[in-house]
């Protein structure tokens, strides 16, 4: 459960995790229009959320594709005449911003965090939906293949979920409503009951559930398998065992945070001290595998992928991501250092999109992106000795996400190990990097990329996710068949 809350409180409020404050969104241009003037305080929020993704989306640098949203919102604007409250102003937004596809681009709708469900559905693209996690008082549902809720066919409400949950791929969709559906409030947002829910099984029985506080839960209660494994998601960052007699060292990777990206908390330790140290340690000790589990991670700064794959690739020999930086308002406003770049000697324009690998700085000098770092920064291996020579193992999972997604991608396309596991929640390329802000009259919270990730690989074959070099189920209730088949295979003993 701790992890389920982690999850929702992140794609809910990420904003405000780390203490910052949220702007408001404003647009001159939008609010002098005479759509704007004459709208009520839905319309008007409608019309400056439209001008943030036609302005800062990378998507919308197209002109065909900015009429396509003019000819949307206008359809929009018309409903938002008539709504009379901000929760469904909310789920309006939200419809618009799930139609782009991209995980990074979405609507804050919820108010209520407090009341949840007692059991969680696993939901996967190839098997009907099953009570996965329960409290004790309903530990005889476990197993069971949930066909309906509240007399309405699940395959049904997963569509009506789809419309206003935004993801980049189908995986990344399922393991993201697997725990809104926990939620009470978001049951509301299917119009459905928010308080009771009656569960209907392929067996013809049922079974109702009742809404409580989630701080009734008995977190021991909702492991449906106690049992301790070494795959098991640990309450850190990241964190590393190494098990001497089978020489593997298992590199549990749960999130792309650190002191240096989040500097307001001293009390974490820096990564790129954490891999050097890990990397002394393995060759100390003679290790010859390295396992880098990947199934927790939902993103974060994805410098810290670039840190530990210096230690298993030369830096040197390692292609780069391609990225595509559209220019804002918004994002001038977050991040003013961009106004310090130049492109072929020429100021950044507004609504243009870069290749941000071909900046320039300090009028027209080149910025070197593999010049030796200051302590504010992540350091590098730049040593080709102190390369990982052993193999390299990387596990994905549902969870992986965003810069989870770019190590996995990366490490593929410049031939670092292999990859097990199950494919994960988002795509090798895709936007990213999120700007938020609050719209001034609902308080709605929206976020938005402004970055267009391009693998290294460009002739490999677009895809949804990363499709894993062996399948391995991590979920199993029983048994831990991701570390089974890593000591059968790797283990020297």
């Amino acid at each position: 459960m701790r992890r389920i809350i982690l999850i929702i409180a992140a794609l809910v409020v990420a904003p405000t995790l780390y203490g910052q404050n949220i702007p408001q969104y404003r647009n001159d241009a939008v609010e002098l229009s005479a759509e704007y003037k004459q709208g009520n305080a839905f319309q008007q929020d409608l019309l400056l959320y439209a001008g943030m993704l036609s302005s800062t989306h990378p998507y919308y640098a197209d002109a065909k594709h900015r009429k396509g949203l003019e000819r949307r919102v206008r359809k929009v604007y018309k409903e938002c005449g008539k709504i009379e409250d901000v929760a469904d102003f909310k789920l309006t937004l939200a419809r618009l911003a799930a139609s782009l596809g991209d995980g990074h681009t979405a609507i804050s709708y919820w108010s209520n965090l407090e009341r949840i469900f007692p059991v969680r559905l696993s939901l996967d693209i190839n098997q009907p939906a099953i009570v996965d996690v329960t409290s004790e008082e309903h530990r005889a549902l476990l197993g069971k293949e949930v066909k309906a809720v509240n007399g309405r066919p699940l395959t049904k409400i997963l569509r009506s979920a789809r419309e206003i949950v935004s993801a980049d791929n189908d995986v990344n969709f399922l393991n993201l409503v697997k725990e809104y559906l926990m939620f009470a409030e978001f049951w509301s947002f299917l119009d459905m009951s928010d308080e009771r829910l009656t569960l209907t099984f392929a067996d013809g029985s049922s079974a109702e559930v009742e809404a409580i506080n989630k701080r009734e839960l008995r977190i021991a209660q909702l492991q449906r398998n106690t049992q301790e494994r070494v795959t098991a998601m640990r309450n850190t960052l990241f964190d590393y065992t190494i098990f001497e007699e089978e020489g593997i060292c298992y590199l549990q990777f749960n999130q792309f945070a650190d002191r240096v990206t989040l500097p307001q908390y001293t009390q974490l330790a820096r990564f790129d001290e954490f891999v050097a140290k890990m990397m002394a340690e393995i060759e100390a000790k003679g290790v010859k595998t390295l396992v880098v589990d990947l199934q927790y991670n939902g993103g974060g700064n994805s410098n810290l992928g670039d840190v530990l794959l210096s230690w298993l690739k030369p830096h040197a020999e390692t292609e780069r991501y391609g990225v595509d930086v559209r220019i804002s308002k918004l994002l001038l406003e977050r991040y003013p250092y961009y106004r310090d770049f130049t492109y072929d000697g020429e100021e950044l324009k507004l609504g243009e999109v870069y290749d941000m690998w071909q900046f320039d700085h300090n009028r027209g000098q080149a910025i070197d992106y593999n010049a030796p770092q200051d302590s504010s920064q992540h350091i590098l291996n730049f040593d080709a000795e102190r390369i990982f020579r052993g193999d390299v193992i990387f596990v994905e999972g549902k969870e992986s996400f965003s810069s989870a997604t770019l190590l996995l991608t990366k490490a593929r396309d410049c031939g670092v190990g292999i990859i097990v596991g199950e494919p994960s929640g988002g795509r090798p390329s895709h936007y990213g990097d999120l700007l938020y802000c609050t719209l001034p009259n609902t308080k709605t919270i929206a976020t938005v990329s402004h970055k267009r990730f391009v693998r290294p690989n460009r002739e490999a074959k677009e895809s949804d996710y990363i499709v894993p070099d062996l399948f391995i189920e991590l979920d199993d209730p029983d048994r831990d068949l991701l570390w089974e088949w890593i000591l059968k295979n790797y283990s020297k003993k």
